[in-house]
């Protein structure tokens, strides 16, 4: 089995959500992270450890423009921190990418039954789960 078809699939999935959301990886990752925990707001160094990126990265990402009209930022009453959330055009967007993930993965499980499509997805997690033992043969 050739492991780097898995590049291949990512990369036309990343395509497609680019084509129909007018997303990149890092604007898809923020809103299904808010969208995930209901929209709470999180200070921007919890974010960032969650999305398990480092600050900066997090700060860079934050300020591309298409970003910026899916996110609200406010300054914390208690500290200097920032806090962030979706806004309402991040939670509209939020909702159109669920979708579109949702035609993607009917698309790709399209020749399996629901039980086997259950199995793969659980398989498939468990190799995500496996790579990150990749960090050891170092």
């Amino acid at each position: 089995m050739d492991v780097l078809f898995f590049s291949t699939v990512a990369d036309q999935i990343k395509k497609e959500i680019n084509h129909k959301c007018g997303l990149n990886i890092s604007q898809t990752r923020i809103l299904l992270f808010f969208d995930d925990t209901n929209n709470k707001a999180l200070a921007m160094g919890k974010l960032a450890k969650a999305l398990n990126i480092s600050l900066s990265t997090l700060s860079r990402q934050l300020q591309q423009k298409k970003t910026k009209s899916l996110i609200e930022i406010t300054r914390s009453e208690k500290d200097s921190s920032k806090i962030v959330k979706l806004s309402l055009e991040g939670i509209k967007k939020a909702e159109e990418l669920k979708n579109t993930l949702s035609k993607i993965e009917s698309l790709l499980f399209i020749s399996l039954d629901s039980d086997a499509s259950s199995l793969f997805v659980k398989q498939l997690y468990e190799i995500a789960q496996a790579s990150s033992s990749l960090n050891d043969l170092q």
